[in-house]
């Protein structure tokens, strides 16, 4: 992998001890010396490999196991995730919570992603497949009354159609983006004005998936689509409508006049 060298007068940046740990960590895993999942060597040995301090070294690996990267079994050892797919999804949590990325940005690929992924679905979804999203279904029927635990079963619902897609990408990026938006579809619950309904577009997308109907499937899922960013989009309405509220000055008060000073509390002699 080509080194990016600093254009002349350029400052140079100086690379953290976490940086370093973690680039030849990589090159271990790219020499075969180290593999997925496998078990990091021991702290001394580990030191020596990279050519870091112990100190560095422990330094560095509680600042990658933060990042989900490496992972400590108590008992048994350190060793490298074998997948970083939740990982990746609460640095998408932290990249909305930080505005970096915005909900209907992220709704905005999810409306270029999933109709796709329903066609996939649709063409290449299993009787395996098709049983779980039925299970899905039939938990969302039966959640009318508890929101919280039907939009559980809605998004098993979306995860199962990715994962009928056989696109193991597609499957880890929308997975990622289900973790990052829970919240934001929490807060959009109460909007739901009618669950029978909400219900009945997400049955209809798993007959057309039942039935190979991938031109069907990908217009229905674009429909539901559609109407859960007019949710959010009435939410962040909402919530902007509240914070100018509770930003709003006071009116001034009318010229010529003073506010009233509250009289002095008497004081006992």
């Amino acid at each position: 992998m080509a080194t990016a060298h600093p254009l002349p007068g350029e400052p140079v940046k100086r690379e953290t001890v976490m940086e370093t740990v973690s680039r030849r960590v990589e090159g271990l895993i790219r020499s075969g010396e180290l593999h997925v999942g496998s078990r990091l060597p021991s702290e001394p040995k580990l030191a020596a490999m990279l050519g870091v301090s112990r100190s560095s070294l422990r330094e560095a690996l509680k600042g990658l196991m933060f990042l989900g990267l490496i992972k400590a079994r108590p008992g048994y050892g350190t060793y490298i995730q074998s997948s970083l797919g939740r990982a990746v999804g609460k640095h998408f949590q932290w990249m909305l919570l930080l505005q970096e990325v915005k909900y209907l940005e992220l709704y905005e690929l999810r409306k270029i992603l999933e109709p796709s992924v329903a066609a996939l679905a649709a063409r290449r979804a299993t009787k395996e497949d098709i049983a779980r999203m039925e299970a899905a279904i039939r938990g969302m029927k039966a959640s009318f009354d508890r929101p919280e635990q039907y939009m559980a079963y809605e998004m098993s619902l979306h995860e199962e159609l990715a994962q009928a897609s056989k696109n193991v990408a597609v499957e880890a990026m929308l997975r990622m983006m289900y973790g990052a938006l829970a919240e934001g579809r929490r807060r959009t619950l109460h909007l739901i004005g009618n669950f029978a309904s909400n219900f009945r577009r997400h049955q209809r997308i798993f007959r057309l998936v039942a039935r190979r109907d991938a031109k069907g499937a990908r217009k229905a899922v674009l429909e539901d689509l559609e109407y859960a960013e007019s949710l959010l989009r009435q939410d962040l309405e909402i919530r902007d409508h509240l914070r100018s509220k509770l930003q709003k000055p006071d009116p001034p008060l009318p010229s010529g006049t003073t506010e009233k000073k509250r009289p002095a509390r008497a004081t006992r002699p």
